[in-house]
């Protein structure tokens, strides 16, 4: 709004600079009494306000056409038979009051004020047509931050569920292992329930998760295979930073359908490559039930079609997953673009 003032005032002492000023052949002069002009420019001025700031709110705005139009021509004959007969006779009666009201002078009127004021709705348009747009980025962006809050809420239940069916078969098997994966589980539960409030997290933090999370898969492997895990990183940086919760469906994922698939020789590669700019996942492990489909996964599983979602709004056009299948194996590439 103050933009939208400020540029109708600079208008305003345009329109005001050329009713003053006169061209002749001897150059340019201004006008004897610019105080008069001054006092009819604000009183085309109030003209100008109603249009703007009235007849288009309510009318224009509203899609009532015809009745904009309509009280649009109604006021300019108002305010020129207004000026004709009364403003010229307060403010100028020994000039422009000595004029009698004829369709001339009203002609007149309107042309001389038609230019400014389609001058001031140009302005008052342009500017309702940027807050408008200024708003639907708003509602977007809300929208946008909604659904990644609520696609967040969902994956966070979804681990810690997981998470506590493990400890559960355990604690009915008596398992030594028990303690250690309590305190495995705690790591994984205070980072989730702690560490990942806001839209995204040091990236050094989520790979301290993932390598907390495997912890607790391998517990579960007990000798029925390998599982090979890996970080590259080849940046120093430490503040790099990346949304929460979106590498570890892919690697959660493979540990569900090769621990359920296959009795031994299970293998699972998970390789991290982290650079300046991007961040690349690999993930590979083997399975035995070739029923699976990806596209079925995606279907049964929170995890990753949750995945796939939050990648499209966080990182449009700047990240590439691929999948490839085989008969026994299950390759995952993703790779993520930093800003």
């Amino acid at each position: 709004m103050k933009k939208e003032w400020i540029v109708q005032a600079i208008a305003l002492l345009l329109h005001y600079i050329d009713t003053i000023k006169e061209v002749s052949h001897e150059g340019l002069e201004f006008t004897d009494q610019p105080g008069i002009d001054f006092l009819f420019l604000l009183y085309h001025l109030s003209l100008f306000l109603i249009v703007n700031y009235i007849l288009i709110p309510q009318l224009f705005d509203k899609k009532k056409f015809f009745q904009f139009f309509f009280c649009l021509i109604s006021l300019l004959i108002v305010y020129g038979v207004l000026e004709e007969t009364v403003v010229e006779q307060i403010l100028d009666p020994s000039g422009r009051g000595t004029n009698a009201l004829t369709w001339q002078s009203l002609y007149w009127f309107i042309q001389e004020n038609i230019v400014p004021l389609l001058a001031f709705m140009s302005i008052k348009f342009v500017f309702d047509n940027f807050e408008r747009q200024r708003k639907l980025e708003q509602i977007e962006r809300d929208s946008l931050t909604n659904e990644l809050k609520f696609l967040k809420s969902q994956i966070q239940p979804h681990i810690l569920f997981n998470s506590l069916n493990n400890l559960y078969d355990y604690t009915l098997s008596k398992s030594d292992k028990a303690p250690e994966l309590v305190l495995e589980l705690s790591n994984v539960l205070r980072y989730v329930l702690y560490e990942t409030s806001s839209t995204l997290v040091l990236l050094s933090k989520e790979i301290n998760f993932i390598e907390d999370y495997i912890a607790l898969q391998k517990m579960q492997l007990e000798g029925r295979g390998d599982i090979h895990f890996s970080v590259n990183n080849q940046t120093t940086k430490e503040t790099l930073k990346i949304a929460p919760f979106l590498l570890i469906p892919f690697i959660e994922n493979s540990f569900k359908h090769s621990l359920k698939s296959i009795e031994k020789g299970i293998l699972i590669s998970i390789q991290i490559n982290i650079q300046d700019q991007a961040i690349q996942l690999l993930v590979e492990n083997n399975f035995e039930d070739c029923s699976y489909k990806f596209e079925d996964l995606l279907a049964k599983g929170i995890g990753l079609k949750n995945v796939q979602k939050r990648l499209e709004l966080l990182y449009p056009n700047r990240h590439n997953l691929r999948v490839e299948q085989t008969t026994r194996l299950y390759m995952v590439s993703l790779e993520i673009l930093f800003d």
